[in-house]
């Protein structure tokens, strides 16, 4: 089976949070570590990295929406990963209306970002710290779930507790 389909297989046998799907204030995150591959899923309402989730009225709402944009792409600054599994720089992938234009001018709106790194020494990786709360503070909660060689689990970070462990 091709890795990708691999990884996609991974995710969709994930357990499911018991969370709504968009709830200010609260963000999920996937994490698949496969092979070499660390994949990080994260999905969040706009609402908790731009304060709204509209398209953009304003020069202020323009620049808010690049300035989240900016901040997401520098997922090295954003994952802190453990030295010892020397990963590469990652390639970060941006999904959301409010960045290709298309978004409507009313609506609850969503943000996906993919976060992919390969990793020399994955098996040394034994879990993420996450600085999203101190780059987005007005993120309260993220649920994770985690796929990886040795099984599935689920946990919760906080601004009080940023590194997940497997």
């Amino acid at each position: 089976m091709h890795p990708r389909f691999l990884l996609l297989a991974l995710f969709i046998s994930l357990p499911v949070l018991a969370a709504p799907a968009h709830v200010h204030g609260e963000a999920k995150l996937e994490i698949v570590v496969e092979g070499e591959t660390l994949v990080i899923h994260l999905d969040s309402p706009l609402a908790n990295l731009l304060g709204f989730e509209h398209a953009p009225r304003t020069p202020a709402e323009q620049q808010a929406v690049k300035a989240m944009a900016a901040t997401l792409r520098q997922a090295g600054r954003l994952f802190v990963l453990d030295a010892a599994a020397d990963c590469a720089a990652p390639s970060v992938e941006l999904a959301s209306p409010v960045l290709d234009g298309k978004a409507t001018a009313d609506g609850h709106l969503d943000l996906e970002a993919d976060f992919r790194w390969q990793c020399h020494h994955l098996p040394a990786l034994r879990g993420i710290e996450t600085r999203l709360f101190a780059a987005f503070p007005r993120l309260k909660r993220i649920g994770v779930d985690f796929a990886g060689p040795a099984g599935q689990q689920a946990g919760r970070l906080t601004p009080e507790v940023t590194r997940f462990a497997w």
